[in-house]
């Protein structure tokens, strides 16, 4: 990405607070002055509100003809970052303890010896306490460091020796973490990436990780919340995926008494914790277990009240969801959008905007209530909007947003952007993972829909057994447990309302 758009970006995260620190750090600026010009540029983005790169350098340049606009925009994104992480040490306890140990390395170069071992003492003692492992590390690496400087003095070979014990039992415990995170790492990324799981290798490669997890967690006996942590997310995570949604929903309950047991951790965090509820909310959309999800919305919100804003912007974009989806599921089309209109307001008006994961499902939603009401040219406006976002590339919610889009040129007819489309899906993904994109494909990019009602009931009779497959394997129900495809395709052949059928396949789960 462009140095100036991820300012642009960057300029438009910011809170409130964010930018009256960064005024209180720049001072003044005066459209009549000659300083600080970097500030020029910062207010086009934030006051008048322009975020084409070309226009940004159009506005600083007509102020400053023989001004350096690259210079002055990083020199600006540099100011803004520095602000940013003067602001996270004083809230964060992790970014904190490092400015700490910064400090004490700089009262060692300056010979203030006391000061240095006392912060660093200090260091050691809340970070233990606190589980944050690696900066225990750091902060015992540079006391042994320090101290054979000054050639050891006033310890003992005994003392000494219990110093490297205690690195020692660090090194193995965050190695430990590491093991179990990577564990979890692997498995989201071949969940993610492999897509359905049929063949034997599959299912044997699959298994073998869950043993290995398996193992490792119990083989340790000293367990840290952030080890419970791991494990439990990786249980969760692969029942899931393989379709135990009452297994998943119990170990999902397990982690939130875990962190409603451990609030003061800084493993557990209010992100961390919101994804946890998050985790439950999709669980129960998956069993279709509506009436349920009320409660945990709740502690979404009663979360998101404490929380900082970008905390609060992320809790609402939740709850927009799991709100929105109950209605979406069964084909209520229309209380979707009342559902959307009371939202509306207010994520646009945050002062922080959603991340680019939640700005892409915000838009997919929103593309798929006017697909239920046959808005197709909104549709392929808010998917176009979507495609634009420069992450999008990185999101495995890309595949559902690129099949609507195609979806889109179908119901409009523009089908030289149909076959432009799915030729590039083929390509950017090499081997389909999920059969459900492989049908989707085939039956977008045919030559059309047979004109007689009989003929496109004998293709639906003869699609069919397949479509049902696909609805009851619990692989595919990553993708369609977003949007049912097959519903839609359905709704094609059969001239069946759309609606009608979501609600059918809704209740009779």
């Amino acid at each position: 990405m462009k140095r100036i758009d991820s300012l642009v970006m960057l300029v438009r995260s910011l809170t409130k607070a964010e930018r009256k620190a960064f005024a209180m750090r720049c001072g003044e600026f005066s459209e009549a002055s000659d300083g600080k010009r970097y500030l020029a540029v910062y207010h086009a983005i934030a006051q008048r509100n322009i975020s084409d790169a070309q226009e940004i350098r159009r506005a600083f340049l007509e102020r400053y003809p023989d001004g350096a606009f690259d210079v002055e925009v990083r020199y600006l994104y540099d100011k803004i970052t520095d602000t940013l992480m003067s602001l996270r040490a004083g809230k964060d306890v992790v970014a904190g303890l490092l400015a700490n140990i910064g400090r004490a390395c700089m009262f060692f170069e300056r010979s203030l010896y006391e000061d240095c071992f006392e912060l660093l003492e200090d260091v050691i003692s809340h970070s233990r306490s606190l589980g944050l492992n690696e900066i225990l590390l750091l902060a015992q690496k540079y006391e042994l460091e320090f101290l054979l400087t000054l050639d050891f003095p006033d310890i003992t070979e005994r003392e000494l020796f219990e110093r490297h014990m205690l690195q020692r039992k660090t090194l193995k415990s965050i190695g430990l973490v590491t093991e179990h995170a990577s564990l979890y790492n692997l498995l989201r990324q071949r969940m993610l990436h492999i897509g359905s799981i049929h063949t034997p290798e599959q299912r044997k490669m699959m298994s073998d990780l869950v043993m290995s997890e398996f193992y490792s967690f119990r083989a340790e006996s000293d367990k840290s919340f952030e080890l419970e942590r791991n494990h439990r997310m990786f249980q969760a995570s692969y029942l899931m995926e393989t379709g135990d949604i009452e297994g998943a929903l119990n170990i999902y309950n397990s982690l939130y008494q875990l962190f409603e047991s451990n609030t003061g951790n800084p493993a557990s965090t209010i992100s961390r914790y919101l994804s946890v509820l998050e985790g439950i909310l999709r669980a129960l959309r998956v069993a279709r277990r509506y009436g349920d999800m009320g409660v945990f919305l709740e502690r979404v919100r009663r979360l998101a009240d404490s929380a900082t804003a970008d905390i609060r912007t992320n809790a609402l974009c939740i709850q927009f969801q799991y709100e929105l989806v109950p209605y979406l599921d069964c084909g209520d089309f229309a209380t979707c959008r009342e559902v959307m209109g009371r939202y509306r307001e207010s994520l646009l008006e945050k002062e922080v905007r959603p991340v680019p994961v939640r700005e892409c499902e915000l838009q997919l939603y929103s593309a798929l209530v006017e697909l239920g009401l046959g808005n197709w040219k909104r549709v392929s406006r808010i998917i176009a909007s979507a495609m634009l976002n420069q992450n999008i590339k990185y999101l495995p919610l890309m595949r559902t947003i690129r099949l609507v889009r195609l979806m889109a040129y179908y119901e409009l007819g523009e089908h030289d952007l149909l076959q432009y489309e799915a030729r590039s899906i083929s390509r950017s993904r090499g081997k389909i993972a999920f059969a459900t994109e492989r049908v989707m494909l085939r039956f977008l990019t045919n030559a059309g829909l047979p004109p007689m009602q009989r003929q496109r009931m004998a293709m639906w009779h003869k699609m069919r057994p397949s479509l049902e497959r696909l609805g009851a394997d619990k692989y595919e129900r990553r993708l369609l447990s977003i949007f049912d495809f097959t519903a839609w395709i359905e709704s094609k052949l059969t001239g069946e309302n759309l609606r009608e059928i979501l609600k059918r396949k809704t209740t009779s789960d």
